[in-house]
């Protein structure tokens, strides 16, 4: 099976999956009137980024830096049982091998536990234009010169778990969150690697859209 083939499978299971998941929520029953209107949040994160499965090695070395910028939509009212959805523009450098801008979204899942004390559980995919961070130069005569590369778009699909902490005070609380994110990039090589796996750590905080408003 060609990686374009395994491309548009993934697209349409993660399609039909999001379709699931979404039509369960808006059908659950209205909130009642005590409970917190339905929230939009900014998010900001910045995070380290590595080519491996997951595994106990939260914070790899050499560090490749990235950063990701997006906003949250909540599907209910419900403030310790929240649905959402996000949508996240990223960017990330991985020296010697790419720079990738990612932008998807994902369907996600928080439980609070404790006094603002949170964890979630996201699923989701979209875009990845993947730039390779190494010059190639192209034989031209007797000379060498370089060749523009403007890099290639790819599919992202996978997860993210994590845990965060929302102010319980504040007239428009924050909430800072650590996230451990896993995706596969693909076709990234189709006659070498046709999968490749990413491992992101995010730390980050959200806000709520209001804290822009005087």
């Amino acid at each position: 099976m060609s990686g374009s083939q395994i491309s548009d499978i993934v697209i349409m299971k993660l399609k039909i999956l999001l379709l699931v998941l979404s039509a369960w929520v808006l059908g659950t029953p209205n909130a009642s009137a005590q409970q917190e209107p339905k929230a939009r949040n900014y998010l900001v994160s910045v995070f380290n980024a590595a080519t491996l499965l997951p595994s106990g090695n939260l914070f790899p070395t050499p560090v490749h830096l990235g950063a990701t910028a997006g906003a949250e939509f909540r599907y209910n009212r419900k403030p310790n049982h929240q649905w959402f959805q996000t949508a996240k523009l990223g960017f990330s450098h991985h020296r010697y091998v790419q720079n990738t801008i990612q932008l998807y979204s994902e369907f996600g899942y928080r439980q609070v536990i404790l006094h603002g004390i949170a964890m979630e559980l996201r699923l989701g995919g979209g875009y990845l234009h993947a730039i390779p961070a190494a010059e190639i130069f192209v034989l031209k005569g007797d000379a060498y010169k370089k060749r523009t590369n403007l890099g290639r778009p790819q599919v992202m699909t996978g997860g993210a778990f994590g845990f965060s902490y929302t102010q319980q005070k504040a007239a428009k609380p924050l909430r800072f969150f650590l996230d451990y994110q896993f995706y596969l990039q693909l076709p990234f090589v189709k006659q070498y690697v046709t999968l490749l796996p990413n491992t992101l750590l995010h730390v980050g905080v959200a806000a709520p859209f209001s804290i822009v408003k005087k």
